[in-house]
């Protein structure tokens, strides 16, 4: 039976179209809910299975006494283990993604809002195209991603024949036309199915790896200068180079939690 890695974010959801809505409330857990499941019953009626990863923020907004599949949480960082689970997966399907940063789209960022831009061996990159390449080190295809259009346009690009599944238009940086959620289950469920039959191929890069990534003037690149500066190679710029794409990309997210970690201990007093 084939596997998929089912990845989730809430931005790209049906109906979201503001941070408030994605970070804090029901509403964005309930259409994340609605586009999950529809993607899950797709799958399941193409005769496959799955595995969950909940990706946005702390990882930890899966509902899952509403699903039968299991689901990794709280974004563990696993340098020799893909996604916590490792990489025998047929494909990877990202569920409620975004375009990158600076791109004038419905909340488009990088991971951080406060990153301005990431480089992949220099390659301009936002989270679709990281998690492409995460995967594709593993042998894995992204076949599956819905979001807004812009998203999937992005996805699109990287990705020959990967399925697209759209679920609201962006009109700009918190305003998008959206389909309302009657409508987006039954178009993911069906995309979903079409995209576990897809013949779609892994996206063709490999190392040795150079991640760059590019911060606005904020407190996390203060942060950052204070307890890694030897990843710096100018002001405003960090820098991991690896021959494991996996473990290059893990280490800096071990660094970028210290960073993070490190500004609410100030906020608490440093």
């Amino acid at each position: 039976m084939k596997r998929f890695l089912v990845m989730t974010d809430i931005e790209g959801v049906t109906g979201v179209t503001t941070f408030p809505q994605a970070e804090n409330s029901q509403f964005g857990r309930d259409m994340l809910m609605n586009d999950l499941l529809a993607v899950l019953e797709g799958i399941q009626k193409a005769g496959a299975s799955a595995v969950v990863y909940d990706m946005h923020t702390d990882g930890r907004n899966v509902n899952i006494a509403m699903i039968d599949y299991p689901v990794v949480m709280g974004k563990p960082i696993l340098p020799t283990k893909y996604r916590g689970v490792g990489g025998d997966f047929d494909g990877l399907f990202l569920l409620g993604l975004h375009t990158m940063q600076h791109t004038g789209a419905l909340l488009a960022h990088s991971y951080l809002r406060e990153y301005d831009a990431i480089y992949l061996n220099g390659r301009l990159v936002g989270e679709i195209g990281i998690e492409a390449a995460l995967a594709a080190e593993q042998g894995i295809p992204l076949k599956f991603i819905s979001g807004d259009d812009r998203g999937c346009e992005e996805a699109a690009a990287l990705i020959p024949n990967v399925v697209t599944c759209p679920v609201k238009y962006s009109l700009g940086d918190d305003v998008a036309m959206c389909l309302p959620p009657v409508r987006t289950k039954k178009l993911l469920s069906a995309k979903a199915e079409e995209a576990v039959l897809a013949d779609v191929r892994p996206l063709e890069i490999s190392g040795p790896y150079e991640v760059k990534i590019v911060f606005s003037d904020c407190k996390y690149l203060r942060n950052m200068r204070k307890l890694h500066p030897e990843i710096f190679v100018n002001e405003n710029t960090v820098v991991m180079r690896g021959e494991n794409l996996l473990e290059t990309w893990s280490q800096y997210l071990v660094y970028e939690k210290e960073m993070v970690q490190y500004n609410e201990e100030c906020d608490s007093g440093c």
